[in-house]
C-alpha cells in the first residue's frame, strides 16, 4: 500500500480525486506522491491502494488512474475509508 505525504481534501461522499496535471487545484499534491501514484498504476494496471492523511484522519482506499481525453486532465480518483480498528 501506497502512503502518500500531502494531505488531501475528500469529498462528503469520501471521494477523493487528484489532479496530476501542473494546472488546477494541485496546490495540495505533492510531485513526489504523483510520481509514485504513477508508478504504483503502472505496475497495478491502472489502479493503486493508498493510505491518505485527509481532513478526517488517516484514510485508506483505491485509487483509478484516469488518462487524459479531449476535455479532461490526468488524474487520480476513487473512494476513500477509515482502515479497521486493531
Amino acid at each position: 500500500m501506497l502512503t502518500l505525504q500531502g494531505k488531501y481534501h475528500v469529498a462528503p461522499n469520501k471521494r477523493l480525486t487528484i489532479l496530476a496535471e501542473p494546472h488546477g487545484q494541485r496546490a495540495a499534491a505533492l510531485d513526489s506522491d504523483i510520481q509514485a501514484m504513477r508508478a504504483a498504476c503502472e505496475a497495478g494496471e491502472g489502479r493503486c491502494d493508498v493510505h491518505v492523511l485527509t481532513q478526517h484522519g488517516f484514510m485508506q482506499g483505491t485509487l483509478t488512474e484516469k488518462k487524459p481525453r479531449k476535455f479532461s486532465l490526468w488524474q487520480f480518483e476513487g473512494h476513500l475509508a477509515f482502515p479497521p480498528r486493531s
